[in-house]
């Protein structure tokens, strides 16, 4: 069973001149939604590929949906928030809830992560087995966390997103390099479309 069954996912776009700035003010709101929204998981960084390049990005992870309540409640109070979200230099573009498969994986936390991988597809199945045979693959080429599940929010309500993180460059290419001659990722192919894929560098 996953230990962290939703995920939320922010982005929001951001003037260069400013990028900074509100990459300082994260630290103080990830802190008050852990605190004031029970998050089990807060990370943040920078969209580096695909879509939305520049923007800031938020990830939460919550045990049950009141979470996000809660940390609705979090924005309209958090002086972090607030300051960034002020400086009209900010604005949220998309904001989407992952519902987290039981996909096994040994999640390491003890090195640090310098990217995310995201990977959103399109499938009529929820195809859980098969991501399970493909769960080790990551692991092994240097893969440090794993999450999958599928959106229930957004535009792309049902699609399937896999989200994984790395501590290099050189570990994203080394998986992806894995996965291309691997059978079982070529199964998934053939019976999915990816409709987007894009890197975030992790600031915390």
């Amino acid at each position: 069973m996953t230990d962290t069954p939703y995920f939320v996912i922010t982005i929001a776009s951001c003037a260069a001149d400013y990028r900074q700035t509100a990459l300082g003010h994260m630290p103080g709101l990830a802190q008050d939604l852990m605190d004031q929204a029970g998050a089990l998981v807060v990370r943040y960084g920078v969209v580096a590929t695909g879509d939305n390049v520049g923007a800031l990005t938020l990830f939460q992870a919550y045990e049950h949906l009141d979470g996000f309540e809660k940390a609705m409640d979090v924005y309209a109070s958090s002086a972090a928030y607030a300051e960034v979200m002020s400086s009209g230099k900010v604005q949220v573009v998309l904001r989407n809830i992952m519902k987290t498969h039981p996909v096994p994986f040994d999640q390491n936390r003890e090195v640090t992560s310098k990217y995310a991988v995201l990977t959103r597809v399109s499938s009529a199945d929820p195809m859980i087995d098969e991501m399970s045979q493909l769960a080790s693959v990551f692991a092994d080429n240097g893969a440090l966390t794993l999450r999958y599940g599928t959106l229930v929010t957004g535009s792309n309500a049902g699609n399937r997103l896999v989200g994984a993180t790395y501590p290099s460059m050189e570990a994203i290419e080394k998986t992806y390099d894995a996965l291309a001659a691997d059978s079982h990722y070529q199964s998934v192919l053939s019976n999915a479309s990816i409709n987007m894929r894009g890197i975030i560098r992790l600031m915390g």
